[in-house]
């Protein structure tokens, strides 16, 4: 049998499953539902349909889950839900612990990283603790303290979420609220505002070409992101191979370079043409025959993405110029747009969805609507009048054999 009881004004069910005593809250003030709520679990209890909360301890999961994201996902992304899972639990595991900056060499001479959220990380030893309350306060507080946008906010829920759903199929979780069998499902996405693109003109364009005209592999890596589309991370990966200039393709493909593996972010290979207006460029450029890459760095080796960063904004502020990478691609998909190509062929060159497209550049395409903004029809668009009429009757004339009536109407007639 279970018991009734209220703790201030909600009432909470007591029961014995397993051998164990459970408590837990109806989630109700009202007396009545929660006699209805007490019926029910009285009734799974006694044909024994009613699971008890699992007791997986934080750590061990949390260190597995990391495991999983590295050897499923991208450098890139794996490395950016390590740092959402550290915000959220601070460095609980050996996976969370930050790395010094620099080479491996010399992390010991670098100075320690400030954990920004050391006081605001979650705290729990059990991930059945992590309610959707305790998700939904630090969230709340992110956005109060920190000035965190929604896409942040709803970045950190969607890895929490994938957490879960990696507990509840690897390790048999089982949520104590049943009715969130994944606890980050009952948080709220946040509404994400339209997205801001910044894209560049054909004398923006010219400019920004100008500024690194004397850094001659820079100057080939923008005008590849301009040009073809690519992002940032895809664009140093380039080999020799990647560039067929007889069938004029720039091929983003998985590969192993040595020790090394790289996928495409959404792991689909694809071909991008190459323009007359990149061909041009990218046939002056001479790249190094000693290296494997297309675009190597300064010392012959592949260009890491943050020191290219680093390198590219140190020459654009040299010349007060606020462009980054990210505005290369976004001018790649805007003239695109412009140009009236669809959104399917945007997205397939730049490897994209094309919901993602359809989001970034829907508004740019010029579409014929200026008519249906029009109370009246055009003059144009008036129909011409029906002369089928005059034909049928200069027909039925000549099939009758009588000359046609100098005026008025001709006599017709019908033939059965």
């Amino acid at each position: 049998m279970a018991s009734l009881y209220k703790r201030g004004k909600r009432y909470w069910i007591g029961y014995t499953l397993n051998g164990e005593r459970v408590e837990r809250s109806l989630f109700t003030t009202n007396l009545r539902v929660a006699r209805d709520k007490k019926r029910k679990i009285e009734y799974e209890l006694a044909i024994g349909d009613l699971d008890q909360a699992s007791k997986l301890p934080l750590v061990p999961v949390l260190e597995a889950f990391c495991k999983h994201l590295k050897a499923t996902r991208t450098f890139k992304s794996y490395k950016n839900d390590f740092s959402r899972l550290r915000t959220f639990f601070g460095p609980v595991c050996e996976a969370l612990k930050p790395l010094p900056p620099g080479p491996r060499g010399e992390r010991s001479r670098a100075k320690p990283q400030t954990d920004k959220y050391a006081r605001a990380h979650v705290k729990v030893r059990l991930l059945e603790d992590l309610s959707p309350e305790l998700i939904n306060r630090f969230l709340s507080a992110r956005i109060e303290r920190d000035a965190w946008s929604p896409k942040t906010v709803n970045l950190m829920r969607q890895v929490i979420h994938r957490l879960f759903s990696y507990a509840i199929k690897h390790y048999g979780f089982r949520s104590r609220d049943r009715r969130f069998p994944n606890p980050a499902a009952a948080v709220e996405r946040r509404r994400e505002p339209a997205p801001e693109i910044r894209f560049f003109s054909q004398k923006q364009i010219a400019e920004q070409l100008e500024a690194v005209q004397h850094h001659s592999v820079i100057h080939a890596i923008v005008a590849t992101l301009i040009y073809a589309g690519l992002r940032r991370e895809e664009v140093l990966w380039l080999t020799h191979d990647d560039i067929d200039f007889a069938a004029r393709m720039i091929r983003v493909r998985a590969k192993t370079v040595g020790h090394e593996s790289w996928q495409p972010k959404t792991k689909r290979n694809r071909t991008v043409p190459i323009s007359d207006a990149l061909l041009g460029i990218l046939g002056k450029y001479e790249p190094p025959a000693d290296t494997t890459w297309f675009f190597p760095s300064p010392t012959g080796k592949r260009w890491n993405v943050d020191n290219f960063a680093a390198d590219l904004r140190a020459i654009n502020v040299a010349k007060n110029l606020p462009w980054s990478s990210l505005d290369f691609r976004h001018t790649f998909g805007s003239h695109l747009a412009q140009k009236g190509e669809s959104l399917f062929k945007i997205a397939t060159l730049m490897g994209n969805s094309p919901d993602i497209c359809r989001r970034h550049y829907a508004a740019l395409i010029p579409e014929a609507m200026h008519d249906s903004v029009e109370f009246e029809p055009a003059a144009r668009d008036e129909p011409k009048p029906d002369d089928t009429r005059e034909l049928l009757e200069k027909i039925l004339k000549e099939v009758s054999g009588k000359p046609e009536e100098p005026s008025g109407e001709p006599r017709l007639r019908v033939v059965q």
